[in-house]
Order: C-alpha cells, then structure tokens, then sequence
C-alpha cells in the first residue's frame, strides 16, 4: 500500500502562490521601514527647525560694581577723575542650551567720550542660568574735553556713565548643528562718588 502524504498534493501552482505572497510580506516589510524612516528624519528636522527659531537672545547687562583707587580732582581751574572700578557683569542664559560666547570687551563712556574698558573672556553660560563675573576696568577722564560740565558733575556729586559692548555666542543643536547670537549691551548708570556705588542701571 503506498502511504499517505499527510500535507496533501503540493502542486507548481501552490509554491508560486506561496513564494509570491512571502515576496509580498518583505515589500511590505521594506516599505514600512521606509516610511518608519522617513518619519523620524522628518521629526528631527522639525524638531531642529521649531528648537533653533526658538532661541531667545541672553541678556548681558552691568550688575553691580566696587571701587578701589577713587581719585578726584575739583577745583575752578581743573576737574578730572581717575577711578578703579571692578564691575559684576551678568550674562543671563533663558534656553535649555548651554551658550557658549567669545572674548569681547565692555566699554565705559562719558559725555560719549571713552574713558575705559574692561575685557570679557570666552567661557559657557549654563541652559537657564545666569553667569556672573567681574569686569576690572579704569576710569580714567583723559579723553574728556568739557572740564565745565564734568565740574558741573562733580558738584552734583553724579558721574552719568554708559555701557557698551557686543557678544558673540552660539548653541549647539543635535551635536553637528549651530545656532549663534549676537548680544548687545547699552547700559546707562549714575556713579555716585560720595557713597561709591553705581545707581539707576538701566540696559536695554
């Protein structure tokens, strides 16, 4: 007696139909993969886009100050001023980046005229920190022309002093992307000598 195949006749028909529905399953296998693919570069890149126009500008403003040599000068025929002044400077970081900025340096004017600066060093602002450091510089009145109103000044007992200075920074987006900024500081200050403080700091 001949045996029984147990798994029925296997004809040509039945292996075509079997080989072109296993080709079906790696197409489809294949395509999913490139749309799962193709998604996740499409997030990436939107996420880069909505992250990097995202970006707000640190803030970089004049904080404070202290003084050491204090040297004025007031009198009818000569006024003048030569001050060593360390000032707190802050660099405020409102991203969940780290940003990292360049050495810059801030200049202090008079009657707009320059009369010192100091330097600022590269280093990091951490993501949602505020950095703060302290910016040595001298005062000196040199570079001034009109001794009448800086006597007026001295009477006064107010030296009207300005801030400025530009720096550059930048984010790191996704390891191999870039964002930079351009920070700018316009600060306006009153020094008063009796008391040796700097009041109404205002930046913009």
């Amino acid at each position: 007696m001949v045996p029984t195949n147990p798994y029925g006749h296997v004809n040509d028909q039945d292996l075509s139909f079997v080989a072109n529905e296993a080709r079906r399953k790696r197409r489809r296998r294949c395509l999913m993969s490139i749309v799962i693919i193709t998604t996740c570069i499409a997030a990436i890149l939107l996420l880069f886009s909505l992250t990097a126009g995202r970006f707000r500008t640190p803030k970089f403003r004049v904080r404070s100050a202290t003084f050491g040599t204090f040297n004025i000068v007031n009198s009818t025929t000569n006024a003048s001023f030569e001050i060593s002044m360390n000032t707190e400077v802050g660099i405020k970081n409102t991203n969940f980046r780290r940003f990292r900025y360049r050495s810059t340096t801030v200049e202090y004017y008079y009657q707009d005229r320059k009369v010192g600066e100091g330097n600022v060093f590269n280093e990091n602002v951490k993501a949602r920190d505020t950095r703060k450091f302290v910016v040595p510089v001298i005062l000196s009145s040199s570079n001034v022309t009109s001794s009448s109103e800086l006597r007026n000044d001295l009477n006064v007992g107010v030296l009207p002093l300005r801030s400025r200075s530009r720096l550059t920074g930048k984010f790191k987006i996704l390891v191999v992307f870039r964002k930079y900024k351009h920070v700018n500081m316009d600060c306006t200050m009153d020094l008063v000598v009796a008391s040796r403080v700097l009041r109404n700091i205002s930046c913009r």
